[in-house]
Parts: C-alpha cells; sequence; structure tokens
C-alpha cells in the first residue's frame, strides 16, 4: 500500500512546461547559429589581415637585408630576391600576379581577397594591401 502512495505523490513537467522550454531552446539557437557563422567568417577575413601584415612584414626585413648589402634597392630587387618568401602555410591559398603589382589571398578556402602590391623603392619597402 506505501509503495502506490509513493507512486501516486511523484510530480514530473508537463507537457506545456516541455513545449515551452523547446520553444526558448529554438528561440536561442536561431539567435546562436547565425552569430556563430558571422564569427567564423570574421576570424577568417582576420586571418587573412595577419597573412597580409606577415607578408608586409617579410617585404621590410628583405628590404632592409638587401639595403644593408648592396647600400641601394632598385624596383624588382626584393620581390624577385632569392629569399622571398612566399610560404604562410598550409592554411593560406597565395596567389600572385606575373608582375607581383597584385594577387589574391584566402584563408581555409574562404572567399579570396584581391591584393596589390607597391614595388619597392631606394626610400621605402614594397607594400601588400586590400583592394575593397
Amino acid at each position: 500500500m506505501e509503495r502506490k502512495n509513493i507512486l501516486r505523490n511523484q510530480q514530473g513537467f508537463t507537457l506545456v512546461e516541455i513545449i515551452a522550454v523547446l520553444i526558448l531552446l529554438g528561440i536561442l539557437a536561431a539567435v546562436a547559429v547565425p552569430k556563430y557563422i558571422d564569427m567564423t567568417n570574421e576570424a577568417k577575413n582576420k586571418a587573412v589581415d595577419a597573412g597580409i601584415s606577415e607578408l608586409n612584414s617579410r617585404e621590410s626585413l628583405l628590404w632592409g637585408k638587401v639595403m644593408l648589402a648592396s647600400g641601394t634597392v632598385e624596383a624588382g630587387d626584393v620581390f624577385g630576391h632569392d629569399e622571398y618568401d612566399t610560404d604562410l602555410g598550409s592554411e593560406y591559398d597565395w596567389e600572385v600576379g606575373p608582375d607581383a603589382d597584385g594577387g589574391s589571398l584566402s584563408f581555409q578556402e574562404a572567399d579570396a581577397v584581391a591584393l596589390t602590391r607597391t614595388g619597392e623603392s631606394a626610400t621605402s619597402p614594397g607594400k601588400w594591401a586590400r583592394i575593397d
């Protein structure tokens, strides 16, 4: 007899409560998933910006080496140099035009970003930048 009373006194969630929780979870998912997708795209965009900064750092370093070694830098001395390193890692896809005045860069197979490059001169290294 006591056992039957114990089972009768148990309480659970009503169907309305369960549906209310499912609706709230659906609303949260509808808001959170697009935010996550935007964050992923933004992170890939920032990775491309970091890649461009890396290219500019390498360009400046090699420009300085060429300047110290020869005392002058002419157009084509840096980009055509044997030490010019084009490997940004396996996550990046970098394509450069034949005259090195532009190209494209992408990260993890995202949409490629068009790049432009101002050439090096006797007073400054070349600079890569996004074309927006």
